[in-house]
C-alpha cells in the first residue's frame, strides 16, 4: 500500500507540473492547443473553485483506476491459490447447494441474508398429522445473501458467492422477464483455499445425498419455468397410498402391470429399435379420479411429476421442446386438459406475450427426433372427441384408458375405505388391573377381557358397515351419473355418522340433479346468445355484400371461419344423458364394457368404447 501511495503522489505531482506548463505564456503547449482551448484552462486554473473541482476529479478518477486495478490482480492471484465450484440457477446442482449452504451454521460476519418459509413434511415432527396440525409454522430456510461470505465446515474455511444478474434496462413486464431469461442466470460459486479439489468435490456429492434422503419416500412434484427452461420442485409430499385410488375393477392394476413392463424393457426396445417411450390418455368426465390415480401411480412406482402446463403465458413450441427433453429422469410428464391447450387460432398470427403452444409442436416434442428416451407421458382429458387424431395415435399415445362415473364396485370400495374399521367414539371404561378380592361382585375385568369386548364392538361395526357399503351400491347406481369426486364430498360431509348416511342419499342425489339442470339451462343461454351473435354478423355481411354489388365493386370470397365457442367459459356443463345410454343391466352397476356409448367408435387399441358425440358431467363435489 506504502508503494501504491507514493506512486498515486508522484503521479499528481506530475499532473500539477504539467497543468503549470500549459498554463505559462510561451510554452509548447500554447502554440500546439487553440487560443479557444487556452483561454478555457487558464480559466480554470484561474478560479480556485474550478481548480479544486479539477483536481478532485483527477484524484477520483486515479481513485476508480487503481481499485480496478487491485481488484482485478488480487482475484487472479487468490484464484492461484483457491480452488472453486460454479453451478447457474436451474440445474439440479444449484439446488443440492443452496439447501446444503443454507442449512450450515454461518460465520457472524454474514450480515445479509434471504430467507424463503418452506411448508413441507421434512420436520422431525411426529404431530404433523395430529389434530394439531393447525398449530404448524413454516420452517424458515436462511440463506446468504447476494456477494461473498464465509462458512466453516469440517474445520476448514469455504467461501461462498452469490451472483445476480442485471436486469435488462429499460425493460418491463413481460419483455423483462425474457429479457432476463436470455442474460446469464444466477451462480452460486464455493471456493476453498488450497489446490486439492477433491474436497469441493466431496461437499457436492454430501450435498447431493443430503437432498436425495430428504427426499426418500417422497413424491416430487415439479412445476415448469418457461422462460428459463427448466423445472422447479415446487412440493415435495408423502406419496398417496395406490389402494387408496378406487377404480373401475381391473382398470388400476392393468394401468401397473403395464407401465411396469415398460419400464422393466428398455433393452427389449434397443434391440428391436422402438422408441423407448409410453405414452397414455386417460379421459373422461371431470372428477373421476384421473390426475390422483397418476399421483398415487408416481409415489407407488417412486417417481417424481413434472406438470406441464401447455396454457402458461408465453410458452412456445421450442420452449416446449427444450422442457420435455430436460425434465428430470424417472419422472412423469403430466400433461392436463389437453384439449383446451390446442386453442384454435387463425393462421399466420400468434399471441404476443401469450401462449403460442401448436398441435405440430406438441407432436414433436413427443415423439420427434430429439424426444427424451425413457419419457413416460400422461395425458387428460374431458372432451377426447376434440382431440387430433395424430396426437392419441399409438406411438404417440400407446393405451387410452376410459374414467367414466362411478360403477357399482367404486361406491362400494370407496364407501368401505371411508368408514370400515373406524368406529365412532364411545365412552371407554377405565382399566384396572385384577384386584385381591375374590367376591365375584366386586372383582374388576381384566385388560383381556376388556380387549375382547372392544374388538367384538370393532367387528359389529365393521359387519354394520360392510352392509351399508352394499346399500349404498344399490341407492346409488351408474345411471346416477356420479363421479368418484362427488362421492367423496358426500362421505365426507357425513363421515361422522354412517349408520343414517343412507337417508341422505335422496337429498344427495335432487341437489346433484338441480345442478345439472342450472348448468344446462347457462349452456342453452350462451347458445342463444352466439346463435344471435351470427345472425347479426351474418345481416351485417349481407348488406355489406349488396352495397358493394351496387357499387359495382368487386367482391372478395372471405376464407375465415366463424371460431367454435364451445370452450368459452362455462363449457364444462353437460348433459348426462349425451354421455352415454342407460346400462344393459337392469340394476344400472354395469361396468364400462357393459355399456353402450352413444354414437361412439372403437378405441385404437381396441380397450373400451369412446363415445364421440357427449361429454362428461361437470358437477362439482359437494
Amino acid at each position: 500500500m506504502d508503494w501504491v501511495a507514493s506512486k498515486t503522489g508522484t503521479l499528481l505531482n506530475s499532473t500539477v507540473q504539467v497543468l503549470d506548463q500549459v498554463v505559462q505564456s510561451g510554452s509548447r503547449f500554447e502554440a500546439t492547443l487553440s487560443p479557444a482551448a487556452m483561454k478555457i484552462i487558464k480559466g480554470v486554473m484561474g478560479n480556485d473553485v474550478l481548480s479544486a473541482g479539477f483536481f478532485l476529479m483527477i484524484i477520483g478518477s486515479f481513485y476508480t483506476f487503481f481499485k480496478d486495478l487491485f481488484v482485478r490482480y488480487y482475484y487472479e492471484i487468490q484464484s492461484w491459490f483457491y480452488v472453486s465450484v460454479e453451478v447457474q440457477e436451474g440445474d439440479d446442482t444449484y439446488k443440492w447447494l443452496s439447501e446444503w449452504v443454507a442449512e450450515r451454521p454461518l460465520t457472524k460476519s454474514v450480515r445479509h441474508l434471504t430467507v424463503k418459509a418452506v411448508w413441507d413434511e421434512d420436520s422431525d415432527n411426529d404431530d404433523y398429522y395430529s389434530n394439531n396440525s393447525k398449530d404448524e409454522r413454516p420452517r424458515l430456510l436462511f440463506m446468504p445473501g447476494m456477494g461473498s461470505h464465509v462458512l466453516y465446515h469440517k474445520g476448514y474455511k469455504i467461501n461462498v458467492s452469490r451472483d445476480r444478474p442485471d436486469q435488462a434496462a429499460g425493460a418491463d413486464g413481460e419483455q423483462s422477464r425474457i429479457l432476463a431469461s436470455i442474460q446469464k442466470k444466477q451462480c452460486l460459486t464455493i471456493s476453498t483455499f488450497g489446490w486439492d479439489i477433491s474436497r469441493l468435490k466431496t461437499i457436492v456429492q454430501d450435498a447431493m445425498e443430503e437432498s436425495y434422503k430428504k427426499k426418500e419416500g417422497k413424491t416430487t412434484i415439479y412445476t415448469s419455468q418457461p422462460y428459463d427452461n427448466y423445472w422447479s420442485g415446487s412440493s415435495t409430499r408423502s406419496p398417496r397410498a395406490f389402494h387408496s385410488v378406487i377404480l373401475a375393477e381391473g382398470l388400476k392394476e392393468e394401468l401397473l402391470e403395464d407401465i411396469t413392463t415398460f419400464r422393466n424393457s428398455s433393452q427389449w426396445y434397443h434391440d428391436r429399435g422402438v422408441p423407448y417411450r409410453r405414452g397414455y390418455l386417460l379421459h373422461g368426465p371431470p372428477g373421476t379420479g384421473k390426475t390422483s390415480f397418476i399421483v398415487a401411480l408416481a409415489g407407488h412406482l417412486n417417481m417424481s411429476v413434472c406438470i406441464v402446463n401447455l396454457g402458461i403465458s408465453g410458452l412456445n413450441d421450442q420452449q416446449l421442446d427444450r422442457l420435455l427433453n430436460n425434465a428430470p429422469r424417472n419422472s412423469i410428464l403430466l400433461m392436463e386438459d389437453v384439449d383446451a391447450a390446442l386453442v384454435k387460432r387463425k393462421a399466420g398470427k400468434s399471441q404476443e406475450g401469450g401462449n403460442n403452444v401448436t398441435l405440430s409442436g406438441i407432436l414433436n416434442a413427443l415423439d420427434g427426433i430429439t424426444a427424451q428416451e425413457g419419457s413416460v407421458v400422461f395425458m387428460t382429458t374431458n372432451h377426447i372427441r376434440k382431440l387430433a387424431p395424430a396426437l392419441i395415435r399409438p406411438g404417440r399415445c400407446d393405451r387410452k384408458m376410459l374414467f367414466d362415473y362411478a360403477d357399482k364396485h367404486q361406491i362400494e370400495g370407496m364407501f368401505l375405505k371411508f368408514f370400515l374399521s373406524r368406529p365412532p367414539a364411545a365412552p371407554k371404561p377405565v382399566r384396572k388391573l385384577l384386584t385381591t378380592s375374590t367376591s365375584a361382585s366386586t372383582a374388576t375385568p381384566t385388560l383381556l377381557e376388556q380387549d375382547s369386548k372392544e374388538q367384538g364392538r370393532k367387528d359389529t361395526y365393521d359387519a354394520m358397515i360392510k352392509r351399508t357399503a352394499a346399500k349404498m351400491a344399490e341407492a346409488i347406481t351408474f345411471k346416477d351419473t356420479v363421479t368418484t369426486a362427488q362421492l367423496q364430498g358426500f362421505f365426507m360431509l357425513h363421515r361422522d355418522d354412517p349408520e343414517n348416511i343412507l337417508d341422505e342419499v335422496p337429498g344427495f342425489l335432487a341437489e346433484l340433479i338441480h345442478e345439472r339442470e342450472v348448468l344446462s339451462n347457462k349452456k342453452e343461454q350462451r347458445r342463444q346468445r352466439r346463435q344471435k351473435k351470427k345472425v347479426r354478423k351474418e345481416e351485417v355481411e349481407k348488406k355489406a355484400k349488396e352495397a358493394k354489388i351496387a357499387a359495382g365493386e368487386t367482391i372478395e370470397s372471405s376464407e375465415d371461419e366463424d371460431e367454435d365457442d364451445d370452450d368459452e367459459s362455462g363449457s364444462d356443463s353437460f348433459s348426462d344423458s349425451d354421455y352415454y345410454e342407460e346400462a344393459k343391466k337392469p340394476n344400472g352397476s354395469a361396468s364400462i364394457k357393459d355399456l353402450k356409448p352413444a354414437n361412439g367408435v372403437k378405441a385404437a387399441d381396441g380397450e373400451h368404447e369412446v363415445p364421440v358425440q357427449a361429454e362428461a358431467n361437470a358437477a362439482t363435489a359437494v
